[in-house]
């Protein structure tokens, strides 16, 4: 998504969509963040202690498919409703497709989509820069991690953008999709070691 300074503690939010970074930028730090700088460290933030967090990519992409079709529960961003009936083929069809633009100022649903969906490790997300990066599977702890670097006593963390789903992520899977998922993510199972499903 973008990059953040979070002025009162000499950090940056690295925050990649879909990872739980609303509940920490709007949620925790509301008020407290400079930005967004889209896709590069700007060079007087880079010793800074810069953070993100990343999601498994099957749940990642449900999560995404589901903010677009049927939206968020007390969304901070009034997501368009164009795209409410969009099944997840047509979700991944639009995500995977390289010849939408993600970057710079983001007018259609598909340039929207496409910016949720970029892969984690994509370099737009600067990720690599991170010191430390944490998973949204174990959000509360890796936070908290966070909160005791930078010298923050409590790391209650509110969660924001709550999508309409059910838990088991895979259930929304077909071998098309699955394999879709594996090829387009790649990068993310082998960089962030998440396990692959086999189609």
């Amino acid at each position: 998504m973008a990059v953040f300074l979070i002025k009162q503690h000499k950090a940056v939010f690295i925050h990649i969509p879909k990872t739980g970074g609303a509940s920490i930028r709007h949620g925790f730090f509301d008020g407290q963040v400079e930005g967004p700088k889209q896709g590069f460290i700007p060079p007087n933030w880079q010793d800074l202690f810069k953070f993100a967090f990343v999601r498994n990519p099957y749940d990642r992409i449900i999560s995404a498919w589901k903010m677009f079709a049927g939206g968020m529960e007390e969304s901070v961003w009034e997501q368009p409703r164009d795209g409410e009936d969009i099944d997840l083929q047509q979700f991944l069809d639009i995500a995977t497709d390289d010849s939408i633009a993600f970057d710079g100022h983001r007018v259609t649903t598909e340039q929207k989509i496409r910016h949720h969906a970029i892969p984690q490790t994509h370099p737009f997300n600067c990720l690599e820069h991170a010191d430390f990066v944490g998973r949204f599977e174990s959000l509360t702890d890796d936070f908290d991690k966070v909160c005791k670097k930078l010298g923050i006593a409590d790391s209650t963390l509110p969660h924001w953008n709550r999508t309409d789903r059910s838990t088991d992520f895979m259930q929304y899977f077909d071998s098309k999709s699955i394999e879709i998922v594996n090829e387009f993510y790649q990068e993310d199972f082998a960089q962030l070691d998440y396990s692959i499903v086999q189609s």
